[in-house]
């Protein structure tokens, strides 16, 4: 199944969004996962550079906030952002709205958060979505930057307790690599509610450069009929959305062009 391909715009760090849009297209890619800063650009100009380029805004990345805080303020905060991407990706057409936990480093932290408060938050921004005709999209992260939903089992319960229908889960490659004891099953049991597969290898480089089964992932996708984008998302060692960090871009489109070229050919390629 040919199926679109995708990159998520934080890894290039903070290249001008002009730029940025001419690199992915000039790849061959279809489109993007969009990290945007909304007081930097407004909605109908980020989607204009886009469509200039015949790109689609599949889906956009979250900034860091807690949506699951003990303290009503940063809950508050973390809701309004999310309203605010929403009404956001309301004027760019129907890209999901990635959610997930707030990051920190897990080591020696003291977290007053918690799922209850998570579920309760998930809820209000699903109704407000769901208004927008918009769909969120819960994505599991790793044990090392959060604490609740580590895996797809825990996205599943997280949806059965928000029971919100237009809330679906995003798996990560690299993120699944570290967490779930299966990758194909966690494939398989997303199902229908799986509206994103996000990609990297085991070490968050290109595909072929780590050890990922990526052959039986594409195989879990054809059997639960998944139509979405895959979006790869290769990164640097210590980057995260929104980060400081220097990007090395000829590295990002090296990983970027090695991925795109595996998942055209599903053969592996030697570097």
């Amino acid at each position: 199944m040919r199926r679109k391909i995708g990159v998520c715009t934080w890894i290039f760090g903070e290249i001008e969004l002009v730029s940025l849009a001419d690199t992915i297209a000039a790849m061959g890619f279809d489109g993007v996962e969009l990290y945007v800063d909304f007081e930097r650009i407004s909605a109908k100009e980020a989607k204009n550079i886009f469509a200039d380029r015949a790109l689609e805004i599949f889906s956009l990345t979250p900034i860091n906030v807690d949506l699951a805080s003990s303290d009503i303020s940063s809950r508050n905060k973390a809701i309004d952002y999310y309203k605010k991407a929403i009404d956001y990706g309301a004027e760019l057409g129907e890209p999901i709205i990635v959610c997930h936990e707030y990051i920190q480093n897990q080591f020696n932290s003291v977290y007053l958060g918690s799922l209850e408060l998570l579920a309760e938050a998930c809820q209000e921004i699903a109704l407000y979505a769901r208004q927008a005709n918009l769909n969120l999209g819960f994505e599991p992260l790793n044990r090392y930057l959060c604490r609740f939903i580590l895996t797809s089992t825990d996205a599943l319960n997280l949806l059965t307790e928000i029971n919100a229908s237009n809330i679906t889960i995003v798996l990560d490659a690299f993120h699944m690599n570290l967490e779930e004891s299966d990758p194909v099953k966690a494939i398989m049991q997303c199902g229908e509610k799986l509206s994103l597969y996000q990609i990297a290898d085991s070490n968050r480089q290109g595909i072929g450069l780590g050890h990922t089964d990526f052959n039986s992932h594409l195989a879990a996708l054809d059997a639960i009929n998944y139509t979405g984008a895959i979006i790869l998302e290769p990164a640097g060692l210590r980057q995260t959305p929104g980060s400081s960090e220097k990007v090395n871009l000829d590295a990002i489109k090296f990983h970027l062009q090695k991925s795109k070229n595996w998942l055209l050919t599903k053969t592996k390629t030697l570097v």
